[in-house]
């Protein structure tokens, strides 16, 4: 990951601690930290590192008198976070340089449960770089995406991660100074396990455990066990959100009615049970406390009172993970953990980088939401910290294109908490190995129109940019141009696939101006009656399906790369869909324009309204006004 700028720091196995042995060695993988023999030789070009461990000091303390660099921390994380400020060049000659981060836990939460699974060597490699950038913790967000012993449709056609693999992915972050934590569902999200038959037994609803039954119970243990004995981390986060289904499925033909909070009590008491068993301090998203004791069913509700007697049945030894991505006012965070801290709990904060719903990450997004979060945890003084990268809808986003947020992230969770553009931009090249003002025009895909909907919108139906052009074309022409103009600034930087793959972001952009440009020509061409305008929008369909089918091949290029194959399908089944829609649209405006047919019945659905799905961010809602998927 190093570039022809990054300076050499060699160190002295003798005289360096053994925890840091291990990671300089570990990082040498990638960066030119250069271990030398304690007999000395003959002096090399670059830094001279003298390290000391000092457990009483938060933080790190770096001082550098020409080639010597003096380097005293506190935690294993904290020596990462000073060797990547060492590699972007911010410790010159007789300069000292003190940080120290505003939380225990900086961590990251990396999304394996929505259809990709990424391959531990991929793995590997953020890693390195998350310990340079200062993060601390790192969680596996699996669902039932691993092989649990005993249940063969755990981690079944998912790639699943064995324990094996899970245990040198351990002993890897391990030597980084990360802690890997396990980050599953013991209770909802389990709809790709469910749907086999050897758990149709175990289903109250489609996504969720049938709450009280011995199956239930046993199946739980096993998870559990499994994360035990697989891990070092004594901390396992068992997910339980959103189950807003809970007990209106068969437990309701079975038992009767018994509310959702009720059920989800019992059951949090049986995970609790289950993990102090195995010597693990439980986590869980708080949602779904809050909305199932309120009334208008909303996330966090406002007027939500949790009753007395669950507040004190609450398991003592239970972190409730607040998640929240969605606001730019550090107030209204700071109001929702007062609320977490009258249950007489400590929150961990877990906000987002946003790598959803979108084919590369939204740079405003991260910061606009992602900033007022930290900003809202420093004032209130939390101690745990953490972003969540999810991968909603097919993980169709360009995985490494993360990296750049997981950055401004750490700049914000470190020091004085102000993400100084050069520093960051310093440090973002030296770790990650790409430029930051290109990532952040990449980004810009995002900010015109929505970016998933423009890619999945079918061209005949055109739920979304029927909806986007409601009052004119002229959003998506505009749309277009932006889009042409990312397209064209990206261009000279095709090679560039160091923390994102800067041809595949230029790819997308060329589909996405593509799609809105022949969509704002169609639907004003259908509307005026002009022929000659419908013949040009018949003519570019080739060179748009010649588009999409490049991007179809950069995404199965990227997925088996970095990821199980399982899953691709999913994509190449969305663009293979998207191609003979287009062929379609040419086709039937070849009808039209002979004289074969009268009209075009999708083109005509317009004029009836506009409307988007109540869900309107997802392949299904868009590839079709019917429900077949």
């Amino acid at each position: 990951m190093s570039t022809a700028t990054t300076p050499r720091l060699h160190w002295d196995s003798a005289g360096t601690p053994p925890a840091l042995r291990e990671l300089l060695r570990g990082l040498a993988v990638d960066y030119p930290f250069i271990e030398r023999p304690s007999a000395g030789g003959a002096a090399a070009p670059g830094l001279v590192l003298q390290a000391a461990h000092d457990p009483a000091l938060a933080g790190f303390v770096c001082e550098r008198q020409g080639d010597c660099v003096q380097l005293r921390y506190g935690r294993l994380s904290h020596a990462g976070r000073a060797l990547g400020a060492i590699l972007a060049g911010l410790l010159p000659d007789g300069a000292r340089l003190a940080e120290a981060p505003a939380f225990d836990t900086v961590g990251v939460l990396l999304d394996c449960g929505h259809n990709a699974t990424i391959r531990p060597e991929h793995l590997r490699g953020w890693l390195r770089r998350l310990a340079l950038l200062g993060y601390t913790t790192v969680m596996l967000y699996t669902e039932a995406g691993y092989s649990l012993p005993g249940e063969p449709c755990f981690g079944y056609m998912r790639g699943g991660w064995t324990a094996a693999a899970l245990r040198d992915l351990d002993d890897c972050a391990a030597g980084l100074g990360l802690e890997l934590v396990g980050s599953i569902q013991a209770l909802g999200h389990l709809e790709q396990v469910l749907k086999w038959t050897p758990y149709l037994p175990l289903r109250d609803t489609e996504h969720t455990l049938l709450v009280g039954d011995p199956g239930t119970a046993a199946l739980v243990e096993k998870m559990v066990a499994f994360w035990a004995e697989t891990l070092r981390s004594r901390r396992l986060h068992l997910g339980m959100d959103e189950t807003y289904d809970l007990g209106r499925g068969r437990a309701l033909d079975r038992h009767g009615h018994r509310s959702g909070l009720d059920l989800y009590t019992e059951h949090l008491g049986l995970v609790a049970d289950s993990c102090r068993r195995h010597g693990l301090r439980p986590m869980i998203w708080s949602d779904v406390l809050f909305r199932l004791a309120g009334a208008t069913g909303g996330h966090y509700d406002p007027a939500s009172q949790i009753p007395e007697a669950v507040r004190e049945g609450l398991p003592k030894d239970l972190d409730l993970v607040y998640w929240d991505y969605y606001s730019d006012s550090p107030e209204h965070y700071r109001e929702r953990i007062e609320r977490h801290r009258a249950l007489g709990c400590e929150p961990v904060m877990a906000s987002g980088v946003w790598t959803w719903p979108t084919p590369w990450h939204d740079w405003r997004r991260t910061e606009r939401h992602g900033g007022a979060c930290i900003e809202a945890c420093r004032q209130a003084g939390l101690k745990e910290f953490m972003v969540a990268l999810w991968s909603d809808d097919g993980a169709f986003w360009e995985l490494d294109s993360g990296l750049a947020g997981l950055a401004y992230i750490a700049e914000r969770a470190w020091g004085t908490g102000v993400a100084d553009d050069g520093v960051l931009s310093r440090r973002f090249r030296a770790v990650c190995g790409s430029d930051l003002a290109v990532h952040r025009l990449a980004s810009r895909l995002n900010d015109r129109l929505t970016a998933c909907s423009v890619l999945w919108d079918d061209p005949l139906c055109a739920i979304y940019l029927r909806h986007a052009s409601r009052e004119g074309t002229q959003p998506l022409r505009e749309a277009a141009a932006e889009y042409r103009r990312v397209a064209d600034g990206l261009a000279p930087h095709g090679h560039d696939r160091a923390a994102g793959d800067l041809h595949h972001a230029r790819l997308v952009a060329l589909v996405m101006a593509a799609k809105t440009a022949l969509a704002a020509q169609l639907f004003d061409a259908y509307a005026a009656g002009d022929r000659p305008g419908l013949g040009e929008v018949r003519d570019a369909v080739p060179d748009l399906v010649a588009h999409l089918e490049a991007l179809a091949q950069s995404y199965r290029r990227l997925w088996l790369e970095r990821c199980e194959p399982f899953g691709l399908e999913v994509l190449q089944i969305r663009f293979a869909g998207q191609v003979a829609r287009y062929r379609e649209l040419a086709e039937r405006l070849g009808e039209f324009l002979d004289g074969r047919v009268e009209s075009i019945p999708e083109l005509d659905e317009a004029r009836k309204g506009t409307w988007l799905p109540a869900r309107s961010l997802s392949y299904r809602a868009l590839a079709s006004g019917a429900r077949v998927f």
